[in-house]
C-alpha cells in the first residue's frame, strides 16, 4: 500500500523530470543549428547523423517529457528517457576523458565552457529519478497483478 508522501514524492519526480525534457527540448528545438554544433562538438558522431539529431532528438525529448508528466505511454516515456540519459552520460564522459573543453548543450544556456562535474551530478540525479519513477511503476502494476 502506498502512502500519501510516496505518491506526493512520485508525483513531484515525474513533474520534475517530464518537465525538465520539455524545457530542454523546447529550447533546442528554437535553435537547432546551435543544438547541432553543441551534438558536433563532442566529435563522436558524423555530421549527417548529428544533423538528424539535432532536428530530431529535442522532439523526442519533448514528447517523451509530457508523457511522463501526462502519464500517456508512461512506461515507453520513462525508458526511453532513461535511455536518452545514458546516451548523453556516455557522451559526456567520453567528451571528459578526452580533455574536449566544451559545453554539454543541454540547455542551451551554456558559458561554452566544460562543467564536467555538475553535468555529471545533474545526469546522475536524473538517471535516479527515472529510475526511481520506473521502481515505483513496477511496484504499482505487480501491486494491480496481486489484486485481480
Amino acid at each position: 500500500m502506498e502512502t500519501k508522501v510516496m505518491r506526493f514524492i512520485t508525483m513531484v519526480l515525474r513533474l520534475g523530470v517530464g518537465g525538465l525534457f520539455v524545457w530542454a527540448g523546447v529550447l533546442k528545438a528554437l535553435d537547432p543549428m546551435a543544438f547541432l554544433k553543441s551534438i558536433e562538438n563532442y566529435q563522436i558522431l558524423p555530421h549527417a547523423v548529428a544533423l538528424v539529431a539535432a532536428f530530431y532528438l529535442p522532439y523526442l525529448e519533448i514528447f517523451c517529457g509530457l508523457g511522463v508528466i501526462f502519464k500517456r505511454l508512461y512506461a515507453g516515456a520513462l525508458a526511453i528517457l532513461g535511455c536518452l540519459t545514458l546516451v548523453f552520460l556516455a557522451a559526456l564522459l567520453s567528451a571528459w576523458a578526452r580533455g574536449l573543453d566544451i559545453d554539454c548543450g543541454c540547455f542551451g544556456l551554456g558559458d561554452g565552457k566544460a562543467h564536467y562535474g555538475v553535468a555529471l551530478a545533474r545526469d546522475l540525479a536524473l538517471l535516479a529519478a527515472i529510475g526511481f519513477l520506473e521502481a515505483v511503476r513496477n511496484f504499482r502494476q505487480s501491486e494491480s497483478h496481486r489484486n485481480h
